[in-house]
């Protein structure tokens, strides 16, 4: 089993992406199954991992070995197996599903499981649900095994006024969906969530009647940022026997398209964080009562996957790329949810808070929260008629193809348009920037890069709306540690008796800054062809006695389109061997890979920096060392490392300026 890079716990709670798939019926017969690649075979330990991604064991012998282990084994992929679903109508209303359940490839006791469940929704027009409006249906009864394997849950026929009551109907003539899940080796649920970490999750389908549901989104998108193969809640998987026909069925027997949503919090959230925090501290009963009933109306919506998607990754989680960039989780299929159908003010505002909310703060001084950026009626601008969204117009009227007003998709073109242009290409694999020859003499290192570009970006000119910033940081002995950061601050510049902010950085510069570092000259700079000079006088002393050996020399190529957005362009960096005055390309193997951070990330750094401090982890490195103090995380160094531990563990910013006092 391959597993991707475990997001932190918090995040781990968050569920599948949009809307699902289920295949043809045959009904009687495992249907799902049929069309589905064979399970994998059974394991019967944990796997080994082709590439640790944990690697506390250098420090930390044994306890990073025991993480390692307790890492590998949680979430075995077809260690147990469901197969030959079918469903049957008998006497009396009773429904009957049979299925094959096998751990290791042996019988095993359906009681002995940690959990198993049993559930089955309706299917018509596009949408699982039931009419009118009702929660979903559990088929379980009472489970019995015949010690082969075969396993039988018999649900009796229920009287009409039982709530759990539906028509009599041979639901085997009814389009819908069977779903048996569970989970078994369950190592502890999160706290304060719905997330059970296990060791052996299982799933089983079952198409009933004709079901032709596609989905628009992919399994395959989660992935990116959760454990291959997702698991919603820890253990339910999105996808069948890993066929993309079934991504997300299984998520549809409980979020259901007509249900009544109870997350109020994740629009609260943005809309009034204030009440948000009561809301949450109340408790679910008594927050209602906090809640006018316009309110209520206002944030009333349905758990669709959609909306619990959306709302959770935009409102409550900090999504780690923009919500703007639809192609991550829906790849091509932008042009089946990007229509005139699906412009609505539920789908909007299963993104966007309404009006949004602003902190106080003092003049001059940043509020603590703002989300009124983002709120729809701050996109939607002074210009628009004012929209009640208690009562929310028909946008198709004027935004429609031929329309008085831009459609769906001239608005949303389902792509961050800082990482793609209007084409979907991303910017990074068009634009790039390319180091070439670098001399060393008399302490002064003079390299030469240039930019280039693809014919498949026309919005950028590489030659006028480039503006790289160029730094040299010093690697300490035979270490990949910097002894001297290109981003410190080491000389009294302006002569006022201080180290500050005031002054240039040690071996840092952008090129046609007003005020020049006196320490790199740019000696030419046009028709996108650069060529620098470091004078590394002040490190002379360090590179005569064997102190530092080499330097690393990156580019950071701030790059703007013709409308003026700063768009992701990777930085590039080249290792600088003093003795041999070359460039050392085998001095040091990669630390980390910056696409598996970009499968996250979208691009790295748009979200936390600015795009052109992406596409190199050693880029991050240069200005991250261990010799700066962390100014905005607890106990830290500036060290990258340090700094992408604590803040993926979760760890709070700033929190010297919090007052945890206030709610």
């Amino acid at each position: 089993m391959k597993k991707a890079f475990i997001v932190p716990l918090a995040f781990a709670a968050i569920l599948a992406l949009v809307v699902l798939v289920a295949p043809a019926s045959n009904v009687g017969s495992n249907a799902a199954a049929s069309s589905l690649a064979a399970a994998p075979a059974p394991q019967t330990e944990a796997p080994a991992s082709v590439d640790t991604i944990e690697t506390c064991t250098i420090c930390h012998k044994r306890s990073g070995a025991e993480h390692q282990t307790f890492y590998n084994s949680l979430y075995q992929d077809g260690v147990i197996t469901v197969t030959d679903v079918a469903y049957t109508k008998g006497a009396a209303g009773a429904s009957t599903v049979s299925f094959k359940l096998l751990k290791n490839g042996q019988p095993v006791n359906p009681k002995d499981m940690d959990a198993l469940n049993i559930y089955w929704a309706p299917y018509a027009d596009g949408k699982f649900q039931f009419e009118p409006a009702r929660d979903r249906l559990s088929l379980k009864g009472k489970v019995a095994d015949d010690g082969k394997g075969t396993v039988t849950s018999t649900l009796a026929g229920l009287p009409e006024a039982d709530q759990k009551f539906v028509d009599a109907t041979d639901l085997s003539k009814t389009p819908g969906v069977v779903v048996i899940y569970g989970r078994d080796g369950t190592i502890k649920r999160i706290p304060d969530t719905r997330v059970d970490q296990a060791m052996y999750p299982f799933i089983g389908m079952l198409t009933t009647g004709a079901v032709d549901y596609a989905s628009t989104a992919n399994d395959s998108g989660c992935v990116k940022c959760h454990t291959d193969p997702y698991l919603k809640h820890g253990y339910i998987y999105a996808q069948v026997n890993g066929d993309e026909k079934t991504d997300f069925v299984t998520c549809k027997v409980c979020h259901l398209d007509n249900g009544e949503g109870g997350h109020f919090e994740w629009q609260l959230l943005v809309n009034d964080p204030v009440k948000a925090a009561e809301f949450l501290a109340a408790g679910e009963e008594e927050g209602l009562k906090l809640l006018s009933e316009d309110e209520l109306k206002l944030y009333a919506y349905n758990p669709s996957v959609m909306n619990d998607v959306h709302m959770s990754h935009a409102m409550e989680f900090p999504y780690p790329q923009s919500m703007s960039n639809c192609a991550t989780c829906h790849e091509g299929k932008l042009d089946q949810i990007l229509t005139d159908a699906n412009f609505t003010a539920a789908t909007c505002k299963s993104c966007h808070p309404t009006v949004g909310a602003k902190a106080e703060a003092a003049e001059g001084e940043e509020p603590a929260w703002d989300t009124t950026g983002l709120a729809l009626n701050t996109v939607i601008g002074e210009k628009h008629p004012p929209i009640d969204w208690l009562n929310p117009m028909d946008c198709t009227t004027c935004h429609k193809a031929g329309g008085v007003a831009p459609d769906f998709k001239a608005i949303h073109p389902g792509y961050d348009t800082r990482v793609y242009n209007e084409a979907g290409v991303r910017y990074s694999d068009a634009i790039s920037v390319t180091i070439g020859a670098a001399t060393f003499a008399n302490n002064k290192l003079t390299v030469d890069f240039s930019a280039g570009a693809t014919k498949d970006v026309t919005d950028v000119d590489v030659t006028k709306n480039m503006t790289p910033t160029v730094i040299v940081s010093l690697y300490g002995w035979d270490t990949r540690d910097f002894l001297v950061g290109g981003h410190e601050r080491l000389v009294d510049d302006n002569k006022d008796g201080t180290i500050d902010r005031n002054d240039q950085r040690a071996l840092e510069a952008d090129f046609g800054a007003e005020t020049p570092n006196p320490r790199v000259k740019f000696l030419s700079g046009e028709d996108g062809k650069w060529k620098v000079e470091f004078d590394l006088t002040g490190q002379a002393e360090l590179i005569k006695n064997g102190s530092v050996k080499r330097l690393e020399f990156g580019v950071l190529p701030a790059t703007f389109n013709n409308d003026g957005v700063e768009v992701a362009v990777n930085a590039v960096t080249k290792t600088f061997d003093l003795g041999d005055a070359a460039w050392d390309d085998a001095a040091f193997k990669p630390i980390a890979d910056a696409a598996k951070c970009e499968s996250c990330h979208g691009a790295l750094a748009v979200g936390f920096h600015e795009p052109h401090y992406g596409g190199s982890v050693v880029a991050c490195r240069m200005c991250h060392i261990t010799k700066s103090g962390g100014s905005h995380l607890e106990m830290q160094s500036r060290a990258l490392d340090s700094y992408v531990h604590a803040i993926h563990a979760m760890q709070p910013f700033d929190t010297g300026a919090i007052n945890f006092d206030d709610p």
